[in-house]
């Protein structure tokens, strides 16, 4: 049963904002949401709202209820409590999904990461995100460098060797 979003996506957009979510993701959203019945449509939400990010943090039913309810647990009046209900209540709609698997993404959406006729969704484990193609090449480019320096330029470097578990590595070769 997948329970990760993995991969990438490149999806055309039509000129009304429709665009098809992966088949894969689709599953992952139906798998990972338990209001979820045969037949019906499984849950899906879309954050747009924060300014730093460049891409749209799409979230599924059951990962939704839990940030919900962070949010409700933290202190009312709270500016870590204003921002997060900014985010994910004011900045954030529930998205439904055609028979088809597609969706209409809003304008405000669309206009905020500059989405054309095409969009890449990225898995991102909990979560997937919908980004520009140029946006994901800029992301790919930050990877490359980044991966540069953490390993010293080293073309044999995995950067799973630097992960620490409990004192320990995570991975064992």
């Amino acid at each position: 049963m997948d329970r990760r979003f993995q991969g990438e996506s490149l999806n055309k957009v039509d000129g009304k904002g429709r665009v098809s979510i992966p088949v894969k993701f689709r599953r992952v959203l139906q798998n990972c949401d338990s209001q979820f019945a045969p037949g019906g449509a499984a849950r899906l939400y879309l954050a747009y709202g924060d300014p730093n990010k460049n891409y749209l943090e799409c979230l599924t039913g059951d990962a939704y209820d839990a940030i919900d309810k962070l949010i409700q647990s933290l202190q009312p009046g709270s500016k870590l409590r204003l921002a997060l209900s900014k985010l994910y209540y004011a900045k954030c709609d529930e998205m439904n999904l055609d028979e088809t698997g597609r969706m209409v993404l809003p304008q405000a959406a669309r206009d905020k990461i500059g989405l054309g006729e095409e969009a890449l969704f990225e898995g991102n484990g909990e979560k997937f995100h919908i980004m520009n193609p140029e946006q994901g090449a800029v992301e790919d480019q930050d990877l490359i460098a980044l991966l540069a320096e953490l390993g010293g330029n080293d073309p044999h470097f995995d950067p799973l060797s630097l992960a620490v578990v409990g004192g320990a590595a995570a991975v064992s070769e």
